[in-house]
């Protein structure tokens, strides 16, 4: 005959151990549900007394609860309130109701192995005990479990709800910052009518250290910030998405930075986190990993966030039963994900520019030299970079010493790299760090610095001794060395192939074994000097002595000995088509000068140009005007460097 009686759920007391007995693995997280139910409970004042050796005690004045209501409400695994008495919010003060699963009352068997229970409502006083022991024991047996009753005269309270909690699991019980991170879970502790105090001492926004250590702020809509919150700078968010239309749908509270990531790190806890509210208690303990994009400002980033319709009475409920997790999927929970990325975008555009201001600012104060390297700078952004990079080295140290000598190789590299066009290289490194950066500038720095100011020194004094040497009539010898040695002086602009510079050799002694039948006067023909040029020019020099005047055939002719020697030697090597030029360097205007379309088809014949000896040096001067002009700055900067 087939069974026709009804099928049945039944629950196994077994499941206490992942409600209750191994939900939670921290005092703060345990004292969270038992603080939350005395706020359910209108309670205006609870006291957490741990001044007892192995004995916590947790008492609030609330509304209390009789033999009847302990028994429907307490004992049953899962009551749901909310749904059950309609009663969302609290009947003496309308407080919007924290519990809902109905399981955040087991959650003291995480701490302690007994548990007592005594409550007073309308002046009629029940209480039970509990044990850790006496439930395992039910459940090996597959019995129901009856927690031992209190007599009425051993409840020695008033009103409201005490727990005594014995037989405590020690290795749950760390109390260190006890306070603080109890402090964290609540947004309505140290409100109008409620309180909590531990040990006697009321928790508050005081407890929370890490609030005097915030920088920079961001207020969200029209939020108030604690009092002990003395942010440098503070800006305001939207409290909304613009496409949210539930007007319900709003966020509270604040986002913040620290001065440094080291002021977010408190042991046990990493408070570098933005923790997540509804309905005023913890919601989720830590929601940046979620839109943490991995640039450098989220080391900085603090904030306690209110989210209240993520915990609507009407929606199912997203939250995991020890608060760690949440339904990721949930669109309420997308919503507020989206909320915090658009938002995130002002906080770093601000964070980035307040802390460079803020720290080169006090760079300055510290080293007011450092402004007028500043005020030097104009142009292509550089004044703004250097801000940025005073503002990195700032932080290196503490050590004004080691600051100034950083300060020092910063400001050398910095010039080197905009002089040479590295601005964009210099950007980079500084958006990848102060590594990437000091790098980059180390490579560039007093290597750089001293050979640039070396070549300033030494093409300037060559210059000078050059034309002391023309002033006092040099024998052409002497200025035909001296012109060799610094073949710069005769065009900035050309730069020689090395080994194929000659002095007053033979024209042919370039192009050794060639049989390029030279006539005899070309034969002795010898040239002051002679090179080729990289783009392959053969120049060939002929220096005459300052004090002479002389005409443009007397050149001429002389240069076309030169002429016709190359062009033969060019032709055996089979290179007849290389250019060349024929350089008269002298000390007078010519005799003929004012006949200037003669002397110009003389020299053209020979493809000759004239150049007297001050030009070279006026040429010169010019060309290196560059090089004046920055070796001016270069001592200002050294000026400043040395005040450093």
């Amino acid at each position: 005959m087939e069974d026709t009686e009804p099928f049945e759920l039944s629950i196994d007391l077994n499941v206490l151990d992942h409600l209750g007995i191994n939900l939670y693995s921290n005092l703060p997280a345990v004292l969270t549900e038992v603080v939350a139910n005395a706020w359910d409970a209108d309670a205006e004042t609870v006291t957490i007394d741990m001044s007892t050796e192995g004995v916590i005690v947790i008492t609030d004045d609330g509304h209390g609860m009789t033999r009847s209501q302990i028994q429907g409400r307490y004992l049953r695994v899962g009551y749901r309130r909310r749904l059950e008495e309609g009663a969302a919010r609290s009947p003496k003060f309308d407080r919007p109701v924290m519990g809902r699963k109905g399981v955040g009352k087991l959650a003291v068997f995480s701490i302690a192995r007994s548990v007592e229970m005594h409550s007073v409502s309308g002046g009629v006083k029940a209480g039970l005990k509990m044990t850790e022991e006496g439930i395992r024991a039910a459940m090996a047996a597959k019995e129901k479990y009856h927690p031992e009753s209190v007599p009425p005269d051993a409840i020695d309270i008033e009103a409201g709800t005490r727990l005594i909690l014995r037989d405590l699991k020690r290795e749950r019980l760390r109390r260190d910052d006890l306070r603080a991170r109890l402090a964290r879970r609540f947004s309505v502790i140290g409100g109008r009518n409620f309180s909590v105090l531990v040990d006697g001492r009321p928790l508050g926004e005081g407890d929370r250290k890490e609030l005097s250590a915030l920088q920079f702020v961001w207020q969200i809509g029209e939020t108030s910030l604690p009092s002990s919150i003395e942010p440098v700078r503070s800006g305001v968010l939207e409290d909304r998405l613009s496409g949210w239309t539930d007007p319900q749908w709003c966020v509270k509270g604040w986002i913040a930075t620290a001065y440094e990531p080291k002021n977010l790190k408190q042991p046990p806890d990493n408070l570098n986190a933005i923790v997540v509210l509804a309905r005023g208690r913890l919601f989720q303990e830590n929601v940046l990993d979620k839109i943490n994009d991995g640039r450098m400002y989220t080391k900085y980033l603090t904030g306690y966030i209110e989210a209240d319709f993520l915990d609507e009475d009407e929606l199912a409920d997203i939250a995991t039963s020890d608060r760690q997790r949440v339904i990721e999927d949930d669109p309420r929970y997308q919503a507020l994900l989206a909320y915090l990325a658009y938002v995130s975008r002002t906080v770093v555009s601000n964070w980035d520019a307040w802390r460079v201001e803020e720290d080169h600012s006090q760079a300055i104060a510290d080293n007011p030299a450092l402004a007028k390297w500043l005020d030097r700078l104009k142009g292509a952004g550089y004044k703004k970079q250097a801000e940025r990079l005073i503002s990195r080295i700032h932080k290196l140290s503490d050590d004004q010493d080691e600051k100034r000598i950083l300060y020092r190789h910063a400001m050398l590299g910095f010039e080197r790299l905009r002089l040479t066009g590295g601005a964009n290289e210099l950007e980079q490194a500084l958006e990848s760090g102060i590594d990437v950066l000091m790098k980059l500038l180390a490579d560039r720095d007093v290597l750089e610095a001293c050979l640039y100011r070396d070549i300033v020194q030494n093409r300037l004094e060559v210059i000078r001794s050059f034309e002391t040497h023309v002033g006092e009539d040099e024998r052409e010898r002497v200025l035909q060395k001296y012109l060799f040695e610094h073949l710069w002086l005769l065009d900035p602009a050309w730069d020689r192939t090395p080994g194929s510079e000659i002095i007053e050799k033979p024209v042919h002694a370039e192009f050794k074994n060639v049989d390029a039948e030279l006539d005899p006067d070309e034969l002795r023909g010898r040239v002051d000097i002679k090179y080729r040029n990289t783009t392959g020019r053969h120049v060939i020099v002929e220096l005459k002595r300052a004090n002479r005047v002389l005409g443009v055939e007397e050149l001429v002719k002389q240069g076309r000995k030169y002429q016709k020697a190359l062009q033969k030697c060019l032709k055996a090597l089979q290179r007849e088509g290389e250019p060349y030029e024929v350089i008269f360097v002298v000390g007078k205007p010519l005799r003929d000068a004012d006949e200037h379309e003669f002397v110009k088809n003389q020299l053209d014949s020979i493809r000759g140009r004239v150049l007297t000896y001050q030009q070279l040096i006026e040429r010169a001067l010019t060309a290196y005007a560059g090089y004046l002009d920055k070796t001016k700055d270069l001592d200002q900067i050294q000026e400043i460097i040395d005040q450093l």
